[in-house]
């Protein structure tokens, strides 16, 4: 059983292997994992940058059309050239990234084989849908409002009808504006770092009240810190969009982390076990 492994942002490969090595020596020996690294550098986060070394990577800078397509293109390239892997594995923003591939595998090509059969989801950003939107938004670090966004509209939306748009308001729109607002809080990237007045078009993010509960249908397992204030929300949301036939939600006591307790962890473990099953047995 071979899984395809996505860091989160500011971190890498490394990284994501030693935050993975509990839940692993809970596995069979027989699951292999490999990891893919980012190609753009970025800006850890405090408590990464004094636990780890670097490089700090990310797969994207921002989640806009161009940066999101071009990342899923570069996983589905390392599919293409060793694999197949059965499962992907991503925490956080590589969970996003996972996430959006298979959503928009089974959006364009609902009668091919999904690239992965199952799906392991760690604190969880919302996947976004490729060629929508675009959402377009002005942000000045001076602005007092949430995130700096000055000014959101979507680009689908005539501009006659989009007076009065709150982007916090919007289901497919409020993710962008929560991660800016994170970024703009920590000056990480170069989006929201803090310094910068830009607008720029991004891509918008699917919500089960718009896409349905069966937007990703392979077995999932989705981790969650109950304490997650910024993403956490976002990790139920996704968990939503899959089938719940084979999906399982372990939810842990902390952050933006994985479990750090052994009776977690076991938890964990033992609903990968459970997926790889399914994926085994050959049910959705």
């Amino acid at each position: 059983m071979r899984f395809l492994c996505l860091h989160g942002l500011g971190t890498n490969s490394q990284i994501l292997e030693s935050q993975l090595d509990p839940i692993r020596s809970r596995l069979p020996s027989s699951y292999k994992f490999e990891f893919l690294d980012g190609d753009e550098p970025t800006t850890p986060f405090p408590d990464i940058a004094a636990a780890y070394p670097g490089p700090y990577l990310c797969y994207y800078d921002g989640p806009t059309p161009a940066a999101v397509q071009a990342a899923a293109d570069a996983v589905l390239d390392v599919v293409s050239e060793d694999g197949p892997f059965d499962v992907v594995l991503g925490f956080s923003s590589g969970a996003s990234l996972a996430a959006t591939i298979l959503a928009a595998a089974a959006e364009r090509r609902p009668a091919d084989p999904p690239p992965f059969k199952a799906a392991v989801f760690v604190c969880a950003i919302v996947p976004y849908r490729l060629g929508s939107g675009p959402l377009r938004i002005d942000y000045d670090p001076a602005s007092p409002s949430a995130g700096h966004v000055v000014r959101a509209r979507r680009c689908d939306v005539p501009e006659t009808e989009d007076e009065g748009y709150d982007i916090w308001r919007d289901p497919e729109a409020a993710p962008i504006a929560a991660e800016l607002d994170e970024r703009s809080r920590l000056k990480r990237g170069s989006f929201a770092d803090g310094l910068q007045t830009w607008s720029a078009d991004f891509l918008l993010a699917y919500h089960p009240s718009v896409h349905g509960t069966h937007a990703i249908a392979v077995p999932t397992v989705h981790v969650v810190g109950q304490n997650d204030v910024t993403f956490g929300d976002q990790g139920r949301t996704l968990a939503e969009l899959c089938s719940p036939r084979g999906r399982k939600v372990v939810t842990h006591a902390g952050g933006h982390h994985f479990p750090r307790d052994a009776a977690t962890t076991d938890k964990v473990a033992a609903a990968i076990e459970a997926m790889v099953e399914r994926v085994v047995m050959g049910l959705a």
